[in-house]
């Protein structure tokens, strides 16, 4: 073998060796990105400022307006109480009762939100809004609150008092006085009537 040959030779493998080492594997492994878990927001108790913001947004916004003119609608339909009479002015009279039943309940959910430290503030159900969290959502509503530093949900003391207050109260204005099964009607119609304007509000914001 000629010197040029063995020069050409050691060449090439040379170049071969280096070709091999800068030449990527033939299956490589893909590369991965860590997935990291969202943080998880840390509860924060609202204010006193806010605690009243919220009750007058909710016993005075148009949420209240609008199921007060429902409640005057259904009361109209089956001309209850009796003794208003129907037409514009027995509605009004039934609006008007509606409104004043909306500012005890507000104003007495209110002052037991205050008392027993509950946060009465309404929670969405995010993130997974299917049929069955948008009821449990709405249940939640109605009869829980948060409370503690932490936030957890527990029966609500001042969601509970606050209809029966209405239902009482209510009674010392309508012309049919206090009677035990019409104050227990009325309550449970608070309730009911509350559930359904949450569920409206859950399926309305997404």
């Amino acid at each position: 073998m000629t010197r040029n040959t063995t020069v050409i030779l050691g060449t090439l493998a040379g170049a071969m060796l280096l070709s091999a080492q800068l030449a990527p594997p033939a299956n490589p492994e893909p590369e991965t990105t860590p997935v990291i878990a969202p943080a998880k927001l840390a509860y924060t108790p609202p204010t006193h400022a806010e605690k009243f913001h919220t009750y007058l947004k909710h016993t005075y916004g148009i949420g209240s307006i609008l199921e007060a003119g429902a409640r005057a609608g259904i009361d109209q339909a089956l001309h209850r109480p009796s003794q208003w009479q129907l037409g514009a002015t027995g509605y009004f009279e039934r609006f008007g009762s509606a409104m004043g039943h909306r500012a005890v309940r507000g104003t007495t959910t209110y002052a037991f939100g205050e008392l027993f430290r509950e946060d009465l503030r309404y929670v969405h159900c995010t993130p997974n809004c299917s049929a069955s969290n948008r009821l449990k959502g709405a249940f939640e509503n109605t009869f829980t609150a948060a409370k503690g530093e932490d936030g957890h949900r527990a029966f609500s003391v001042a969601r509970f008092i606050g209809p029966i207050s209405g239902g009482l109260v209510a009674s010392t204005w309508r012309p049919n006085g206090f009677k035990r099964d019409l104050v227990v009607k009325e309550i449970g119609f608070s309730y009911g009537l509350g559930f359904m304007r949450n569920l409206v509000r859950g399926l309305i914001k997404k």
